[in-house]
């Protein structure tokens, strides 16, 4: 092989060891974990090391989607050589770099989106425009629909006269119910992505919506029960 591409094949493994090195850097104490963090509900190492098995078991049961879409969907009529790749990571990782030091949560997501656009146009790729509007919408939503909800649920919560183990494992078997009807890998037929409740379906060989809803309803519940009976071991610990 060329030496040449030895030595790019080099500096791309660099440029994602960095980038690895930076998503570690803003997630484990920083948006995502940041308010457990400085709640003091959980230390910055138990935070790293949660983040570390739960990112990797969200890259492989869910990123195939993103990262086709970052990978291919944004750019048309070329693919991106190494060095392109060499530049999205470094320009990625080096502004998340810049907001960590000056704690400012920078999201992966835009600094490589823009990247990879940014490198693709520039190398003769085309834009596409479905796409950039699909992810403007969701990127412009996301905040007011998350602080929304928040806003609603926090100001209901202190006023209930509902008891933290009960009101606290509703909101868990809501976020279960929502997880029932995702889709992750190896779920579907023939190993594709499928939800949890597709796989229920398949099971009770029926599509019928009654299952669809006991599915759905069973997982909520366990998630529920779960919570319930951590809370009720320690209220501090289970919340």
């Amino acid at each position: 092989m060329d030496p040449s591409v030895i030595g790019l094949f080099f500096v791309a493994g660099l440029a994602s060891l960095f980038m690895a090195w930076v998503i570690g850097a803003g997630s484990s104490g920083a948006t995502p974990f940041a308010p457990a963090v400085g709640a003091n509900a959980i230390s910055t190492m138990r935070a790293a090391f949660v983040v570390g098995i739960f990112g990797f078991a969200g890259a492989v049961v869910q990123g195939a989607s993103v990262s086709e879409a970052v990978g291919r969907g944004l750019v048309g009529g070329i693919s991106l050589p190494v060095s392109g790749v060499i530049v999205v990571l470094l320009i990625g990782a080096g502004l998340m770099a810049i907001g960590i030091k000056t704690g400012y949560p920078i999201a992966t997501a835009f600094t490589v989106t823009g990247s990879v656009i940014g490198t693709g146009l520039a190398l003769g790729g085309t834009p596409v425009w479905p796409k950039y509007l699909q992810v403007g919408a969701v990127w412009v939503m996301t905040p007011f629909v998350g602080g929304g909800l928040a806003y609603a649920i926090a100001s209901v919560l202190p006023r209930s006269d509902v008891p933290e183990r009960y009101s606290v494992a509703a909101l868990a078997g809501l976020v279960g119910a929502v997880l029932a009807n995702v889709e992750f890998a190896y779920l579907g037929p023939d190993g594709n992505a499928g939800s949890i409740v597709g796989l229920g379906q398949r099971m009770a060989h029926t599509e019928g919506r009654a299952v669809s809803l006991a599915v759905t309803g069973l997982i909520a519940l366990s998630t529920g029960c779960l919570v319930s009976w951590a809370i009720r071991r320690g209220l501090c610990s289970g919340i």
